[in-house]
């Protein structure tokens, strides 16, 4: 027997800011400094190899502490299909395509393009007429967008070499498939908690990825990888997939995905913090502008009052 959770779909989302916000702005400072650490543990670890732990780690996590909360990893035949659909967009075709993409180009062409996951949500949503966006929401999200580049400006820029061209579309790529992503997780959440919805579609999106990396993985010479390398696996399963993916998940139930989608806008302004003081990088006049047009746009949108 599954634990559901019954909710009215239709009920209103509060405005205010509160402990699920909180959380999410956890979610963005981990998020944030996931993307440095990955990149600097591709020096020690390959992308497919890094990937296939990551989520052997992550997936076996998940799925122990989904049992002892819940006491069952069952689900009903009816609910296989919309799972897997959801486990594959978010975790098996999303995530080879962001690794990937990021070890192909730079960090804040990255988060740029990661930027651009709030306007599909929305998208995908009016499209399927699930979250109407008032004209407010929508500034909100173009102002988040606009704080997104001016810190890319007042960093390096977008680099256009053609390997850098091909990162960026993968991460483009990947940042649609996590907005529907998202949406397909929605429907779900509306009779099973986040803890479940995240634990299952994690767990059966990542099982293609642990086999097709395997080959990868076992060639690896890991007595080569230091401390430093097991720690950013770690710190990339537990905290970027396992904790991060929780409390997305519990923030689509909560205040909707197209809001949720928006913290995605403060990665970025994480990135650059980090990069700070972990790469030496200034946090320069248009990097500092930037984040405070992501809080303005971010609170707009946020104080929205959807349909």
């Amino acid at each position: 027997m599954t634990n559901r959770v019954d909710v009215d779909a239709a009920s209103p989302v509060s405005p205010r800011f509160g402990m699920i916000d909180l959380a999410l702005l956890s979610m963005t400072m981990i998020w944030g400094l996931n993307a440095v650490i990955v990149k600097a543990t591709y020096a020690q670890i390959p992308p497919m190899a890094f990937m296939t732990l990551r989520f052997v780690i992550a997936g076996a996590l998940l799925l122990a502490v989904l049992w002892r909360a819940e006491r069952s990893l069952r689900l009903p035949r009816r609910e296989w299909i919309a799972f897997i659909a959801a486990g594959m967009v978010g975790t098996g075709f999303y995530q080879p395509l962001f690794l990937t993409g990021l070890s192909m180009t730079t960090a804040s062409a990255t988060s740029l393009i990661i930027a651009t996951s709030p306007a599909f949500v929305a998208l995908i949503n009016r499209m399927l007429g699930r979250e109407l966006l008032p004209p407010r929401a929508w500034l909100g999200i173009v102002l988040t967008f606009i704080g997104v580049a001016l810190i890319i400006q007042g960093g390096e820029g977008v680099a256009l070499n053609s390997q850098a061209l091909w990162g960026d579309l993968l991460v483009l790529i990947g940042s649609f498939l996590w907005a529907l992503y998202a949406v397909l997780a929605a429907p779900l959440m509306a009779s099973y908690t986040p803890l479940r919805v995240t634990a299952m579609t994690t767990s059966l999106g990542a099982a293609p990825l642990i086999v097709v990396g395997a080959p990868a993985a076992v060639a690896l010479d890991w007595s080569q990888v230091n401390g430093w390398g097991w720690s950013g696996i770690l710190y990339s399963a537990v905290f970027g997939i396992v904790v991060g993916y929780i409390i997305w998940n519990n923030g689509v139930k909560k205040i909707g995905g197209a809001r949720t989608a928006l913290y995605t806008n403060l990665i970025p302004v994480v990135g650059a913090i980090g990069a700070a003081i972990f790469l030496g990088e200034a946090l320069t006049p248009l990097k500092i502008a930037g984040a405070v047009v992501i809080f303005v746009g971010l609170h707009l949108a946020r104080t929205a009052r959807m349909r």
